[in-house]
């Protein structure tokens, strides 16, 4: 059963160089406006109990796209369906109003989307607990820091048991903390056959979440498909750009994914896992196989944190490439990050580190918390007097 149905949605917005040009083209029948395609000719389905990810750069449209499933704007040509009830979380300031408390605002939201006050009653208490605003829900949200915004949004948006919740880059915004409980939130949503669009710039949310990815660029769906195919052209691309152009790009991608990656990542076992402390061992094994035993191939890790912060990055540059199948180890002797929850995004590259052969996430760890201080790593210290 389709959830989502877009056929051909364009938006195009008229722009204007001053507030006068309006006026002028008013009352003098011409035009004195530039137009701007934000969408051009987009068309997809989603089905019941998936979830959809739309990835690509600042610009790319995809917040108007999500606007426009969230009903919050019309495309200018182009139609589309929603079966069921959605609710979104878009944009910071999007469904509340600033003088409004926390409280006053969970009705407000409600009744944007066609939820009574009686009704909203029952779901306050959930809210306010999932949020942990505590008695900040009586203060007006314009005092709100973004990520108090974003905990109250995100606790109404997925109280209201949606079938359709649309997600507009919420996950980055806020503490780890909280980042990790709504991720948790999603994907129960998500087990339970929630429809989800969700739009991200982390890579590994949309690989852990999404069944299938949209890449937006100018306006327009550049690759559709499998989210570890979709990613790691977008991953490409970014690593890649101005260096080559668009169209080898894809074509180098579309080609390693005709059958399996050329230089494919089979495994990735981290130890300790799942938790690790300071001044551990960490060990990253990874298995690879490759369909042909005469490429060269090197090896990147990028150590993350799970809103997406890159830690560190390391290549194999410094040893001869690869060949054929192997089992290699990164090891990071007395560990040096805090707490905090991790993942590793794992790389088969050429030799000359320009083309991706294949990129997989690692299933996420925790660094246990050992110290007060602050910041994320520990840097070997004294103190002279």
């Amino acid at each position: 059963m389709l959830t989502i149905e877009a056929h051909n949605l364009t938006k195009v917005y008229k722009l204007y160089d001053k507030p006068s040009s309006r006026l002028k083209e008013l009352f003098l029948k011409k035009d004195y406006h530039r137009k701007f395609t934000a969408l051009d000719n987009i068309s997809f389905t989603v089905e019941k109990g998936e979830t959809l990810g739309i990835i690509g750069e600042n610009g790319a449209g995809k917040s108007t796209l999500l606007k426009i499933l969230s009903k919050t704007l019309s495309p200018t040509t182009g139609k589309f369906n929603i079966n069921g009830m959605s609710s979104s979380l878009l944009e910071l300031g999007s469904g509340f109003h600033p003088e409004f408390t926390g409280l006053e605002n969970i009705y407000f939201y409600g009744s944007l989307i066609g939820i009574d006050r009686k009704q909203m009653q029952v779901k306050v208490n959930e809210i306010i607990e999932f949020s942990e605003l505590g008695d900040f829900i009586n203060y007006p949200i314009k005092t709100y820091s973004s990520g108090m915004y974003v905990r109250l949004a995100f606790s109404v948006a997925i109280s209201v048991r949606p079938d359709i919740l649309i997600v507009d880059e919420a996950l980055s915004v806020g503490d780890l903390y909280f980042q990790k409980k709504s991720t948790d939130k999603i994907m129960s949503l998500k087990e339970s056959g929630v429809t989800i669009v969700f739009c991200s710039h982390m890579m590994y949310f949309i690989n852990m979440l999404c069944n299938k990815v949209i890449w937006l660029k100018n306006g327009k769906i550049k690759m559709e498909g499998h989210p570890h195919e979709i990613t790691q052209a977008y991953e490409t691309y970014q690593l890649t750009k101005g260096n080559i152009g668009d169209s080898q790009i894809e074509k180098q991608t579309l080609n390693n994914h005709a059958g399996a990656p050329l230089v494919l990542i089979r495994d990735i076992v981290i130890t300790p896992f799942p938790l690790a402390r300071l001044g551990d061992n960490l060990n990253i094994e990874i298995s690879i196989e490759t369909s042909d035993n005469s490429i060269p191939y090197r090896v990147g890790v990028i150590l993350k944190r799970i809103d997406g912060i890159d830690i560190i990055g390391i290549g194999t540059k410094d040893h001869d490439a690869f060949t054929g199948n192997r089992k290699v180890t990164l090891c990071f002797p007395s560990l040096q990050i805090k707490e905090g929850t991790f993942f590793v995004e794992v790389y088969t590259m050429d030799n000359k580190f320009v083309h991706i052969f294949d990129l997989k996430p690692s299933p996420s760890f925790t660094v246990a918390k050992e110290s007060p201080e602050l910041g994320f790593i520990n840097l070997p210290h004294k103190w002279i007097t």
